[in-house]
């Protein structure tokens, strides 16, 4: 079988493109190689440096008869988004565990995923969540609002940039405290 000149200069120039092609990749793999930094056994990794504890807050017991006392429990979260993590993991509610050792709260695994937003800007946090009033319809109670504030605020205000947090629905400031009989800030 005879191969014409351009299909040899073809052969060639494929081989060329694909050899070309793996000295790239190899020297990019050297490159990033060398920018990343060196990870030895008594070192944290890049994944456990960039997780912070957090605090969010539950009753512990039950909530009827404590309307507005919340107790600490620890988080970890990714930073740098410590607010927006501490938030997440309040509404995903207690654990197995924490439920055990009586930790309540009025959010739960029907809450968890609800934070839509969080800003900070002139120490008030504004946060944002998909309306989950009829997932915890009883937190529209005088004790229930309490307490739902109190898990809220006290997950918020833990972090020195924020003096007072300010939540909404979807947005809508109003929706959020009329769902809990109040006005809005």
């Amino acid at each position: 079988m005879t191969v014409s000149a351009s299909e040899n200069h073809m052969r060639h120039a494929g081989i060329e493109r694909a050899l070309g092609l793996a000295g790239l990749t190899v020297l990019v793999g050297v490159v990033v190689a060398l920018a990343l930094p060196s990870v030895s056994a008594s070192s944290p990794t890049a994944e456990t440096a960039s997780v912070a504890q957090v605090k969010i807050f539950m009753a512990q017991g039950n909530m009827s008869n404590r309307c507005d006392r919340v107790v600490a429990v620890k988080r970890s979260v990714r930073k740098p988004w410590l607010l927006a993590g501490a938030m997440r993991a309040l509404l995903a509610g207690p654990t197995a565990a924490e439920k055990t050792a009586g930790y309540r709260s009025w959010f739960s695994a029907k809450t968890k995923g609800m934070l839509r937003s969080v800003r900070i800007a002139g120490g008030i946090a504004y946060i944002d969540f998909q309306d989950f009033s009829r997932v915890i319809p009883n937190a529209s109670t005088s004790c229930g609002s309490g307490l739902l504030l109190a898990q809220l605020n006290r997950t918020a205000r833990q972090f020195p940039t924020v003096k007072q947090a300010i939540f909404s629905f979807s947005g809508s400031r109003d929706a959020f405290y009329n769902w809990l009989q109040m006005d809005a800030p």
